[in-house]
């Protein structure tokens, strides 16, 4: 039985010239100026997101109207490093600096350092095919693995035949940066004009130091029952027993997240009237843009700051003034199904890798704490990294988007990380069943109109066929929004209810217009 009392045992701002990276400036310009790839590894707090940029457009990347992109796997990502590059750059946001994300451009013909989520420079290919606007691309935080950065990384090495001149920065928090370089030297003949060297005369790996600060980890005698009120609690110890500092949740979903602060409100209101306020603050994916940036806010004086976020915040945000991290163990990860075409989001146990960026957030103005709340053990029997995404997901979107960029041999693309062929072949014959394939493997526009469902009176959607219940999932345009019929291409399970995703709103008519085997009888 769980212990919920056991007790636990132990186990920045910063000018740019203190950054990690800063002594690595001329190296890094060295390895750009020579090498067509270059992998930079670097973890939380050594600058390389905010900084490389900068180091590469003062030497002249960036001149002749030419733009590097920096890639992001979060929109928040996105948002608030540009916003923190352009204030260092002494420019306004959408100048110099700019981002772009679904549905906001904040860029202009001034621009010259993009930052912007990796599924948008996947779309901007669609127009254009070899990126020709872009003298350096930078895939930030590639160990996360996500399905948009591997097809991007996989379309950059397809890219680079054709551009030689482009330089690919790989940006990476762990150490997969062998992985990363292996996969763009590849077999390719040039090796030989430097024999026995990693990545020949391909690309070159750069190491920055880490964190400035060391972080204590702390684990629990005994698993906790019930980790979101054991998070609590230990929110409310740190507070009262520790030294100044904000605290960093990592929860796994906006549920747990909306309990977690509805609890540290409740207790707060019991704290000393002289101690220090609390001021808890959510951060998840489907938080508008807005909310999401009060967390980067400078706290109150005489108040501590207590963050509750998903695993959106293990990577490239960095939020100042952190010094306890608390990590609950768990992250809600997607899994589909090829049987049933479905797939889940399901709270699974974090890896070693996840484990431990989360605890590189602490530490970055003074020594840091993280409470893990599991055992030393539980760690210990933990995976080493995280499945790629590629490799446990619906491929049939990728497949069309690969389609959609001309690549028709979906088997032979480049892949990081191969996904097994049962994904491939489920996707294809559900393409195939969809009408979104022709018998020549080409894209159709009938597929895209095959999954439609009409708003109910209660906010949510009924299928067509079957009549199914469906939510529209928060991180969706269309969430609390009026739409009477709607196209829908991904369909993700949770505990209690299924959502969709990909969300259009459309016009009836369009469905006979479009796909009249579909719907002309119903």
């Amino acid at each position: 039985m769980a212990d919920q009392d056991a007790d636990f045992v132990p186990s920045l701002y910063k000018p740019a010239a203190l950054l990690p990276i800063a002594r690595h400036r001329e190296a890094l310009l060295y390895l750009v100026e020579t090498f067509p790839v270059t992998i930079v590894v670097g973890h939380t707090g050594s600058g390389k997101t905010t900084q490389i940029p900068q180091f590469l457009d003062q030497a002249g990347w960036c001149a002749e109207g030419k733009l590097m992109a920096v890639t992001q796997p979060r929109r928040v990502a996105a948002t608030s490093v540009a916003a923190r590059v352009a204030e260092e750059m002494g420019c306004n946001l959408g100048q110099d600096v700019g981002y772009s994300i679904r549905f906001e451009d904040v860029t202009s013909a001034a621009t010259r350092i993009k930052f912007l989520t990796d599924g948008m420079l996947l779309r901007e290919a669609l127009v254009d095919p070899l990126l020709s606007r872009y003298s350096v691309i930078m895939v930030d935080e590639a160990h996360e693995r996500s399905l948009s950065s591997d097809l991007l990384l996989g379309l950059l090495k397809k890219i680079r035949k054709k551009r030689p001149e482009l330089r690919i920065i790989v940006s990476s928090a762990t150490l997969q940066a062998e992985d990363f370089l292996k996969f763009f030297a590849g077999e390719s003949p040039d090796d030989g004009e430097n024999p026995g060297v990693l990545g020949g005369s391909i690309g070159r790996i750069i190491s920055l130091e880490g964190r400035m600060y060391p972080v204590d980890i702390h684990y629990l005698e005994q698993p906790a029952e019930d980790y979101v009120e054991r998070t609590v609690k230990t929110v409310f110890d740190i507070h009262t027993q520790e030294p100044e500092g904000d605290i960093l949740i990592f929860l796994t979903g906006r549920e747990e997240i909306d309990t977690a602060l509805e609890m540290i409100a409740d207790r707060a209101m019991n704290l000393n009237p002289k101690a220090p306020s609390i001021q808890a603050l959510p951060l998840y994916a489907g938080l508008p843009t807005d909310q999401q940036m009060y967390v980067f806010e400078p706290t109150p004086e005489n108040t501590r700051k207590v963050i509750v976020a998903t695993n959106i915040a293990e990577a490239s945000v960095t939020i100042e003034g952190i010094v306890y991290v608390i990590d609950c163990g768990y992250v809600k990860l997607r899994a589909y199904n090829p049987n049933t075409g479905i797939e889940t989001l399901t709270a699974t146990p974090v890896s070693k890798a996840s484990a431990t960026q989360r605890a590189g957030r602490a530490g970055r103005t003074k020594p840091g704490k993280c409470y893990r709340l599991y055992t030393e053990q539980a760690f210990a029997s933990l995976p080493e990294a995280t499945v790629p995404e590629i490799q446990r997901s619906n491929l049939a979107p990728i497949i069309l988007q690969l389609k959609a960029l001309g690549i028709d041999n979906i088997a032979r693309f480049d892949y990081l990380t191969p996904p097994p062929a049962e994904l491939i072949i489920r996707a294809l014959e559900l393409l195939y069943s969809l009408g979104a394939l022709d018998d020549y493997a080409k894209c159709l526009t009938t597929g895209f109109f095959a999954h439609a469902a009409r708003m109910q009176p209660d906010g949510t959607f009924k299928t067509i066929d079957g009549g199914m219940t469906l939510h529209a999932h928060p991180t969706s345009l269309m969430f609390n929004r009026k739409a009477d019929w709607v196209i829908f291409h991904e369909i993700m399970e949770t505990a209690n209810k299924t959502f969709i995703r990909d969300v259009t709103k459309i016009e009836k008519g369009w469905l006979l217009e479009y796909a009249p085997q579909y719907y002309s009888t119903k």
